[in-house]
């Protein structure tokens, strides 16, 4: 997203897996960004309410719709250390890639 011009300061996770403290943990490590939970229990009601209100036009953005219909619930930081081994863990995964790239080459045609 970053390379289309788009930039993201925070991560708003809702849904089943945001219930689970390790993705939500992982995703705040990986991006370097915070990751912010819904005090909702039912946060995809929530925003699909919100982008119902924004899509009516009752808000002039998304941002605006969140900040009246929701509620913020926990902010989870990223840990900074493990983010160094999540680099270092997509280093090794885009020479996988590449290496089955390479061995996909390889056996072509059989």
């Amino acid at each position: 997203m970053q390379a289309a011009g788009h930039h993201l300061n925070t991560l708003f996770l809702c849904g089943g897996l945001s219930k689970n403290p390790l993705f939500v943990q992982m995703h705040a490590d990986i991006t370097g960004k915070p990751v912010v939970l819904s005090k909702e229990v039912e946060s995809v009601l929530v925003g699909a309410a919100i982008l119902g209100a924004c899509a009516s036009g009752d808000f002039a953005s998304i941002q605006e719709a969140m900040a009246k219909m929701g509620k913020i619930g926990r902010v989870v930081q990223p840990n900074h250390e493990h983010k160094r081994f999540y680099d270092k863990k997509y280093e090794v995964f885009l020479k996988l890639v590449e290496h089955q790239r390479e061995y996909r080459a390889i056996m072509k045609g059989f």
